[in-house]
């Protein structure tokens, strides 16, 4: 296996990284906010989204559900 062939592989492995880093599923019922260097940014919907790796990041993962509480009648 030649110089080539190793720097290849490993660039093709980071690019693999990166894109991996940033997709981010998003569960139904949550929104997430975004820091872009400790700084809000933007809150992902729930579904497919797309980060900007290693400039972003996940700061909240906010619960947007309902919940239901039982109060007694007067």
């Amino acid at each position: 296996m030649g110089g080539f062939s190793t720097f290849a592989l490993v660039i093709r492995g980071l690019a693999v990284v990166t894109v991996i880093a940033g997709v981010k599923v998003i569960p139904q019922g949550y929104e997430w906010t975004v820091e872009r260097f400790g700084r809000y940014r933007v809150a992902l919907r729930p579904g497919l989204n797309l980060i900007v790796p290693y400039m972003d990041r996940v700061g909240q993962k906010l619960n947007m559900m309902e919940i239901v509480f039982d109060i007694q009648s007067q």
